[in-house]
């Protein structure tokens, strides 16, 4: 009997490892299409401002939509949101100037900016009040760990970075 079973156990080893099929490489297959050049890897909105505040207590708020915001940015990725303080000065978010602070925070499909006085008594109304968003994803920053995220002007070097590549491919 132990021979029957060592003979079946060679037979089916051989069967198993002894068949493999050769023969010519197909065809290559058709060329795809070149997709549009960017970056997916950083999205920077242009500058928009805010001139309808909203209030609840002594806090003035705005609440924005963003499809740029996923569930994988929120998981893994960066959003920064920068205030305007004049052309090309930008300060990240959160910003404190003397008791007033500007903060925000973010969700799967938007964002929401925050102003209020770090002494609970109400701020005066924001006014007109203009901000950029950058969402960051998370092999980008993987790919660029030295770089300060909170820096416009960093981001920018990485973004335009990005872009010179990508149109050198």
């Amino acid at each position: 009997m132990k021979k029957i079973v060592l003979m079946l156990l060679a037979a089916a080893t051989l069967v198993a490892t002894g068949c493999t099929r050769v023969g010519p490489v197909g065809p290559q297959g058709p060329q795809g299409q070149q997709g549009p050049q960017g970056n997916a890897n950083v999205i920077g909105s242009n500058p928009f401002t805010v001139s309808s505040w909203s209030r609840t207590g002594n806090t003035y708020f705005a609440d924005f939509t963003s499809s740029d915001i996923t569930a994988d940015i929120v998981d893994f990725g960066i959003v920064s949101i920068f205030k305007s303080y004049g052309t090309n000065e930008w300060s990240p978010l959160p910003d404190i100037n003397g008791r007033t602070s500007t903060v925000f925070n973010f969700y799967d499909g938007g964002f929401s900016i925050y102003i209020q006085n770090s002494d609970g008594s109400e701020p005066a109304f924001p006014g007109n009040v203009t901000f950029r968003m950058v969402v960051i994803s998370s092999s980008l920053r993987e790919a660029n760990p030295n770089t300060n995220w909170k820096s416009y002007s960093e981001i920018m070097k990485v973004l335009n970075k990005e872009q010179s590549a990508a149109a050198n491919n």
